[in-house]
This record gives C-alpha cells, structure tokens and sequence, in this order.
C-alpha cells in the first residue's frame, strides 16, 4: 500500500458518497488511477462495502447501552451458538469476543429505558448459555468514531 491508497482509503471513510472524479481531485490522482486503485482496493478486501452514517438522535435512539455477558462454558459448540444466536437480534449493533471479566460486549441503542427493557426481556434474556448479564449505559458521547487509522508505510 503506498501513499496514493493511504489517501483514498482516508477520503473513502471520511465520505465514499463523492464520485470517482471528486475523490481524484481530493488525492491528487487521475480520474482513471484512482478509479483502478478504488476497484483494487475492493477486490483485495480492503474494502469491505460502503455504508451512511447515521444520527441515532434523529432516529431517536438516545439510550446507549453496552452490556458484559458472561456464559456458562466457553466451549466451541457454546461459544458457537452464542454467536451464532446475536446474529439473530438486529437490536445488537456489535458483539466482540472479549478476554478479562466478560466474554462478549455487546453494544445496543434503544429510545429509552422501557424500549432496552424490551430488548433486554425478548432478546438479551434469550441469548443462550449466559450465566451473568451487566448492562453500563452511556451518559454521553464524547467522540464518534470515524473510520480506522491507515497506517503509513
């Protein structure tokens, strides 16, 4: 990767809804070099997809929980129909296999405390093999995330 991909990868995940020419211009490329190197990018896998970012306020979703789920074995086949269970729930926004206290952090939004407790009763109390749940919810966001650092050669 050189300099060229380090900047596109920068501008794509500052704002991958600009067209092939503004991206160009933004990198200093030609329209044709940095089409062929967004396309090489992709197939490498680098690039994963394109997506909006979303405001959860003006979605209403206010509530930010991040909940510590220990299970009851940490077998393969437990480990497995856990993970395979949170696939199920579009209310869990991102799960994460976790070494310390926890096993997984799982991160929800609700619109408010009766919404989570929905959640909580019909999707998290349904997780299988959990032996302990501890919800934190956030007061407030300090610093949204904003893409992944590209490291330089």
């Amino acid at each position: 990767m050189d300099r060229a991909d380090v900047a596109l990868l920068e501008e794509l995940q500052r704002d991958s809804s600009r067209s092939i020419a503004e991206l160009a211009d933004a990198t200093g490329l030609s329209p044709s070099a940095c089409h062929r190197r967004v396309k090489a990018l992709e197939e490498s896998g680098l690039i994963t997809g394109y997506g909006a970012q979303v405001d959860a306020r003006k979605l209403g979703l206010t509530l930010h929980a991040f909940v510590e789920i220990t299970l009851t074995s940490q077998s393969r086949e437990a480990m497995d129909r856990f993970e395979a269970a949170v696939q199920l729930f579009d209310d869990i926004l991102d799960c994460h296999l976790m070494s310390g206290s926890a096993d997984y952090l799982l991160r929800v939004a609700a619109v408010d405390l009766e919404q989570y407790d929905r959640i909580h009763r019909d999707c998290l109390a349904r997780l299988p093999g959990v032996s302990a749940m501890r919800s934190s919810f956030a007061i407030r966001r300090i610093k949204n995330w904003r893409g992944y650092p590209v490291p330089r050669g």
